[in-house]
């Protein structure tokens, strides 16, 4: 049974695969730059080898996607098993002996495969078109196989297959019996995701129901589970099907990525474009907001904090540290920007603008996958972000100084909530000179990654207390035994931008230092276990 720990831990494991999608992309967005409009204007461009180089660059990026079902199956297995390899070659046998079993058994051959949207090619299989969907079953499979299987203790005779090695073998039957499921129950499946797909993903939508889903994408951040939230969008049918190149291709993203690497018209884009002025403009005006309502005394101090918080969203996309400065000291404004997100996605549909992106909607996604290949209506980002902008400065000034809120550095709101001083006083009494001569020291110290990963462990209460460590982009999540042994104002002047409780599941936001936190702390555990 699922519960939100779980939930949370499935959320987590999408990012093992999302996480290759940059390198693709830019692949995609330099190659297709090299044959498309850029080589129009540049002469030394325009000779065979550097087409060669585009385009092998467009194909090799483009294979990624293409193949995009087996890695989440893989990445699924990896995320949820804490790095097993042997859970992650079950779920590739899986997903072989899943789609070689409907084969057979409903005479697909290839030439069904390239005619109908119903059939697919997976790893050269001619199969149902499952597609990420079915790659993510195969690997909750693996998963499954995995931890029931990993200690399995056969008759002596039989030692050989004892413990991990006995995972492949049920793999093999499990994934068999798995194909007949699928094959009974995926049409009817597919059949309900085409006719809401028809819905949401086709050129009549409503634009209320793109705005509901970037608001949604957007509100739920805080929980850690947008990624489930948006990916069937991104990667199924759901986001649409469209033939590409004499080749039926679903999934926003896909589409997007699919149709630059063939260099026709643009038509994808609605589950992603909406982002873009927001995360790239919007934001900033939300940072210079904040700044101009801060106490003149603490300027110096919120200046410098946002302008790290803003920059980082505008270049790369990644929101989380700018999106919890003012989440966690002012809610309201995390609603209001929800809702303005929602606001761009339904402004970005009904404009027709189709941006997409391979890693995050930042500057760098703008510029490799839409401005460089000429996506269509690529330049209205720069016209939406510069009203966004203005629109997020002047509502959240307003909203700052009509609820008197205490954003950053206002109304005696510290610029960071905690400081490793102030709880050192708090604690220990000890003086503000030993507690910054501590300071000074780990900071300088080589170690000082695992200094802080050691603080971070008392503070979840000691290696007694934990039973699960694991990571995404921005946050280390974590599973306790006893949630009240966690001491949140101790995370926060460790560095979090904030903490999550939802019973024994901890999120606490330490930004890019998060996954090497993580490292840190299971290598601590497991020396001392």
């Amino acid at each position: 049974m699922f519960n939100f720990g779980s939930l949370q831990k499935f959320g987590k494991s999408l990012m093992v695969p999302v996480a290759l999608l940059p390198a693709a992309g830019i692949l995609l967005g330099i190659g297709a730059a090299l044959t498309g409009p850029l080589a129009d204007f540049i002469t030394i461009l325009q000779n065979d080898s550097v087409e060669a180089i585009g385009s092998g660059m467009t194909t090799i990026g483009l294979s990624i996607f293409q193949n995009l079902p087996v890695i989440f199956a893989l990445g699924v297995a990896i995320g949820l098993t804490g790095g097993s390899g042997i859970a992650a070659l079950g779920a590739l046998l899986g997903y072989i002996i899943m789609n070689t079993t409907i084969s057979l058994a409903l005479g697909i051959t290839p030439e069904m495969a390239e005619g109908a949207g119903e059939y697919g090619m997976a790893l050269g299989i001619p199969t149902l078109e499952t597609g990420v969907l079915g790659g993510i079953v195969v690997g909750l499979l693996a998963v499954w196989v995995y931890n029931r299987f990993k200690r399995f203790q056969p008759p002596e005779v039989l030692g050989f297959f004892a413990g991990d090695r006995s995972v492949g073998i049920v793999m093999v039957f499990t994934s068999m019996i798995l194909a007949f499921v699928v094959m009974l129950i995926w049409p009817p499946v597919q059949t309900g995701i085409d006719a809401v797909a028809n819905v949401i993903a086709s050129d009549a939508t409503n634009p209320l129901y793109i705005g509901l889903y970037g608001f949604l994408e957007r509100v739920l951040i805080p929980t850690g589970l947008h990624h489930i939230w948006y990916a069937p969008f991104l990667w199924t049918s759901l986001g649409g099907t469209v033939d590409v190149g004499g080749q039926m291709v679903s999934g926003d993203q896909y589409i997007f990525l699919a149709q630059i690497a063939e260099g026709v018209d643009v038509t994808a884009g609605r589950f992603m474009a909406g982002k873009f002025p927001v995360i790239m403009f919007g934001l900033v005006g939300a940072a210079l907001a904040m700044y101009r309502q801060a106490d003149k005394q603490n300027r110096p101090v919120v200046k410098g904090m946002l302008i790290a918080a803003a920059g980082t969203a505008f270049l790369t996309g990644i929101t989380e540290p700018i999106e919890f400065t003012f989440l966690f000291v002012a809610p309201v404004l995390f609603v209001i920007h929800a809702l303005l997100a929602g606001i761009s996605f339904a402004v970005a549909f009904m404009l027709d603008v189709q941006l997409g992106w391979a890693g995050g909607s930042g500057l760098i996604d703008f510029i490799l996958v839409n401005a460089l290949p000429g996506t269509n209506n690529w330049w209205m980002n720069l016209v939406m972000g510069a009203i966004f902008f203005f629109v997020y400065y002047y509502i959240f000034s307003f909203a700052i100084k009509k609820w008197d809120l205490a954003t950053p550095g206002r109304g005696g709101q510290e610029a960071k909530l905690y400081t490793r001083k102030d709880y050192n006083k708090k604690k220990e009494n000890e003086s503000s000179e030993e507690v910054a001569t501590s300071a000074s020291k780990k900071k300088k110290s080589k170690d000082a990654y695992r200094e802080t990963a050691k603080d971070i462990l008392v503070a979840l209460g000691g290696k007694e207390n934990v039973e699960y460590v694991d990571a995404c982009f921005t946050r280390l999540r974590v599973t306790v035994k006893d949630p009240k042994q966690i001491d949140e104002p101790y995370l926060k002047a460790l560095g979090a931008a904030g903490v999550m409780k939802y019973d024994k599941n901890i999120q606490a936001v330490f930004g890019g230092k998060s996954d090497l936190y993580k490292n840190e702390i299971n290598d601590i555990i497991n020396k001392s276990a």
